[in-house]
C-alpha cells in the first residue's frame, strides 16, 4: 500500500506547493495539516480516545475523541468525517461538523526522530445516544474510549496530566466549557 501523502505548508501556514509521504514529514519535522475532533454525547460528556499501545507516538495515553492528518489535496472537514468512520466507527456529515479553532503545535519525539509540526482544525460533533453506545475502536490506533464531563476531565488532567496527550488550546477550551456550565 502506498504511503499517505500529506500536504506540506511554509512556517506561517501558507501552502508550501508540494506533498510528501508521512514518514518524511515526520523525519524532517516539515509543517503540515491534521484535524482534531471532539466529540460529546447526549449528557454533554467529552469522549477520550485511549491511545493504542502499538501506536508510535503517545502509546497508552488519553488523546482527542479522534484526530488525524489531512491526506494531499483534501481539506479539513472531508478528514475529520474519514477519522470519524475509522477511528470510531461513526458515520456522520461534514455540516454536522462544529468548528471551533485553528491551533498550531510543535512537538520532538521518540528521542529527536520524530517531528510533529502542524497545523490542525479543531471540531466539535454532537453523538447521538445510539452512536454513542455503539463506537467501534480501530485497532492499531485506539484502544479504549473514554468518557468524561467536563470538571471530570479538568481534575483528572490537573492531578495526572502525564495520562494526557498535550494539547494545551484544546484544553482550554474545554476550561472554558467548564466555566460556562457554571
Amino acid at each position: 500500500m502506498a504511503e499517505e501523502q500529506i500536504d506540506i505548508l511554509n512556517s506561517d501556514g501558507t501552502p508550501a506547493g508540494y506533498s510528501c509521504g508521512r514518514t518524511e514529514v515526520h523525519a524532517k519535522g516539515l509543517w503540515h495539516r491534521t484535524v482534531h475532533i471532539w466529540a460529546f454525547d447526549s449528557k454533554g460528556r467529552i469522549l477520550f480516545q485511549l491511545r493504542s499501545h502499538l501506536k508510535e507516538n503517545n502509546p497508552n495515553l488519553l488523546d482527542t475523541s479522534c484526530a488525524g492528518h489531512i491526506g494531499a489535496g483534501d481539506n479539513s472537514r472531508n478528514a475529520a468525517i474519514r477519522e470519524l468512520r475509522e477511528e470510531m466507527g461513526v458515520t456522520k456529515h461534514p455540516e454536522d461538523l462544529e468548528y471551533l479553532f485553528e491551533a498550531i503545535h510543535e512537538n520532538v519525539l521518540n528521542n529527536g526522530t520524530y517531528y510533529d509540526n502542524e497545523y490542525y482544525d479543531t471540531y466539535k460533533i454532537n453523538l447521538t445516544d445510539e452512536e454513542a453506545n455503539h463506537l467501534v475502536p480501530q485497532p492499531g490506533e485506539v484502544d479504549d474510549f473514554v468518557w468524561m464531563t467536563c470538571e471530570e476531565f479538568l481534575t483528572m488532567h490537573a492531578s495526572s496530566p502525564e495520562k494526557f496527550v498535550d494539547h494545551p488550546k484544546d484544553y482550554g477550551w474545554i476550561q472554558s466549557i467548564q466555566i460556562t456550565q457554571k
